[in-house]
C-alpha cells in the first residue's frame, strides 16, 4: 500500500517516476536510520520504488479512478467542456472535462474525462469522431451529455461541419455553449485606432528593454536608483488572458524610469511613450477592470447564472465609467487621476467612444446570456411568489418553502449546493433547474489541464504519453484510487 499511496504523491505532484528511486527511497533511508535509529534495509524492501513499478502503479491507479469516473457516466447526466491545443512537441491534443451531480452528492462534481492526440487535423468532424470513439469504448452514453461548452473557433462552431453541429445531430436537446471567457477576451481587444497605436507603443517600449539582456540589467539598476517598487516589466503575451492588464499596471508604475531610460537608448520611442501617457493610463486602467471580471468567470463550480450576473454587470460598468469620464469624473480610473490636468477633451471623447463601443460589442457578442430567462425561484426559492410560477412546479415549490432543513443549507451553502443536495427530494424542480447549475460557461478547466500538460512535458519527461499513462490522470482527477484494493490485488498474485 506504502509503494501505491507514494506513487500517488509522485502522480499528483507532478514528478518524473524516477523520483521514487532517486529522492524518495534515499530519504526514507536517512529519516529511519538518523531520526529513528534502526535499520532501514528491511522496510526499504518492502516499498518497491522503481521507475517501472511507479509507472505501473500510476497505469493501475489511474485506470481505477478513470473506471469509477466513466461507472457514473453511465447512469448520469452530465455537462462536457472540450479544448484542442498544440503541445510543445507539436502534437495536437483534445481535452475533456464533465460535470454532473449523483444522488447522493452534496455539491456538483468537475472532473477531468479524457486527452487524445488528433492525429490527422483538428476538424470538427474528427474531434467528433475522437469524443464518439472514447464514449463508446466507455460505453457511456452520447444521450447523456446535457451541454457543452467550446471555444469560438470555426472547427467547433462551424455552421455545417463544426463539433457542436455535429454533436447535435446526435444529441438534439444538446445545449451548446460558447465560453464566455473567450467572448470577454474578444469583446476586451475592440480599441480605436489611436489607443491601439498607444498600446503599441507600450509593447515596444516593453519588448526594446526586455529583450536585449544589457537593456534589461540597465533598466533593473536605474529602478534601484530611483527606488522604484519594481524593477522589472512584465512581457505582453496576447494568448494569456490577464497580461494586458498586469503587463500595463507594470508599466505605469516604472512610467518615468521607462522614460528617462528611453531619452538614452531610443530618445524618438521615448518620446512617443511619454505623448502617449494619458492612454497608457487609461488602458491600464480599463484592462485592470476587464481583468476583475476574467476572474470572476474562472474557477471551479461557476454556472450560467453566475456568468450572466457577471456580465450584466459588466455592461452596466462600462456604461457608469463612460458617464463618469464624460464628466470628467475619474474616480473608478486611478491611473488616469494622475493625468487627469493633462487630459483634453479630444483624448476624453477617444475614451468615451471606446467604452460606447466595448459595450455594444459586449451586448452583440453576450445577447445569448443576458437573455437567459433564469427563474426567480432557482435563486430564491424560499422568497419566490408560487402564484408566478407554472402549475407544474406549485405544490413542490410550497413543499420546498416549508421545508426548514432546505432552508438551512440554503442559508450555510447557498441555492447551488441546495439543489443539488435535495435533487431527489424534490426531482421535479431539480429536473428544471438543473441545466443553469450544470451546464459549463467556460473552458477554464480544459485550460488549466493544458497548462498542467506544459509542465509536465519537461526536457526529463519527453518519452511520456500522456494520454496513455495515468500520470495525467491522477495529477487532475479528484477522485481517489481504490488503493487497498488494488495493493490486495498484487499481493493475491504473488508474482508481483
Amino acid at each position: 500500500i506504502a509503494s501505491y499511496n507514494i506513487s500517488l504523491l509522485i502522480a499528483k505532484c507532478g514528478q518524473p517516476f524516477t523520483i521514487g528511486e532517486k529522492l524518495v527511497l534515499p530519504a526514507i533511508k536517512e529519516v529511519i536510520s538518523t531520526v529513528m535509529e534502526r535499520d532501514p534495509t528491511q522496510v526499504l524492501k518492502s516499498i518497491p520504488l522503481s521507475n517501472d513499478t511507479v509507472a505501473r502503479r500510476i497505469d493501475e491507479m489511474g485506470a481505477d479512478t478513470e473506471e469509477q469516473l466513466c461507472a457514473i457516466l453511465r447512469e448520469t447526466p452530465f455537462s462536457l467542456q472540450l479544448d484542442e491545443t498544440t503541445t510543445s512537441d507539436n502534437n495536437v491534443l483534445l481535452m475533456a472535462y464533465v460535470r454532473y451531480s449523483t444522488s447522493n452528492s452534496q455539491e456538483m462534481a468537475e472532473e477531468f474525462l479524457f486527452s487524445k492526440y488528433l492525429v490527422t487535423d483538428t476538424k470538427g468532424q474528427t474531434i467528433f469522431n475522437a469524443l464518439d470513439a472514447y464514449l463508446q469504448e466507455k460505453s457511456i452514453p452520447i444521450n447523456n451529455i446535457l451541454t457543452c461548452a467550446t471555444d469560438g473557433a470555426p472547427s467547433m462552431v462551424g455552421r455545417y461541419r463544426g463539433f457542436t453541429t455535429l454533436l447535435k445531430e446526435q444529441v438534439p436537446h444538446v445545449l451548446t455553449v460558447h465560453c464566455v471567457l473567450h467572448r470577454h477576451n474578444l469583446v476586451a481587444k475592440s480599441k480605436s485606432p489611436p489607443l491601439h497605436e498607444s498600446l503599441n507603443v507600450a509593447v515596444k517600449a516593453i519588448n526594446k528593454i526586455k529583450a536585449h539582456a544589457l537593456n534589461n540589467r540597465l533598466f533593473r539598476q536605474l529602478c534601484q536608483e530611483n527606488d522604484e517598487t519594481f524593477e522589472r516589466l512584465l512581457l505582453h503575451t496576447d494568448v494569456r488572458w490577464l497580461s494586458k492588464g498586469n503587463c500595463l499596471a507594470r508599466f505605469c508604475e516604472l512610467f518615468d524610469s521607462i522614460v528617462e531610460f528611453l531619452e538614452e537608448v531610443d530618445a524618438a520611442l521615448g518620446e512617443q511613450v511619454s505623448s502617449s501617457r494619458c492612454d497608457i493610463m487609461y488602458l491600464a486602467d480599463f484592462f485592470g477592470k476587464m481583468n476583475e471580471v476574467t476572474l470572476k468567470l474562472q474557477g471551479k463550480g461557476v454556472t450560467l447564472i453566475q456568468s450572466k450576473a457577471v456580465i450584466h454587470s459588466l455592461t452596466s460598468r462600462l456604461d457608469l465609467y463612460r458617464q463618469s469620464i464624460g464628466r470628467r469624473q475619474f474616480a473608478h480610473f486611478p491611473l488616469l487621476t494622475k493625468v487627469s490636468e493633462a487630459l483634453t477633451d479630444e483624448r476624453l471623447l477617444i475614451y468615451t467612444d471606446h467604452l460606447r463601443m466595448v459595450n455594444a460589442d459586449l451586448k452583440i457578442r453576450f445577447r445569448d446570456l443576458l437573455d437567459l430567462d433564469v427563474p426567480t425561484w432557482v435563486v430564491q426559492p424560499f422568497q419566490a411568489d408560487v402564484a408566478e410560477c407554472e402549475p407544474a412546479i406549485q405544490e413542490h415549490l410550497i413543499d420546498i418553502q416549508s421545508d426548514d432543513e432546505a432552508q438551512a443549507i440554503f442559508r450555510t451553502s447557498g441555492w447551488g449546493n441546495m439543489w443539488v443536495k435535495y435533487s431527489q427530494r424534490y426531482p421535479a424542480l431539480w429536473e428544471k433547474a438543473r441545466l443553469l447549475l450544470l451546464a459549463f460557461p467556460t473552458t477554464y478547466l480544459v485550460e488549466q489541464g493544458f497548462s498542467q500538460v506544459l509542465h509536465m512535458q519537461s526536457k526529463y519527461r519527453n518519452r511520456l504519453n500522456l494520454t496513455t499513462s495515468g500520470a495525467l490522470r491522477l495529477k487532475l482527477s479528484s477522485l481517489q484510487p481504490a488503493v487497498k484494493k488494488l495493493a490486495e490485488n498484487h499481493q493475491a498474485q504473488g508474482s508481483h
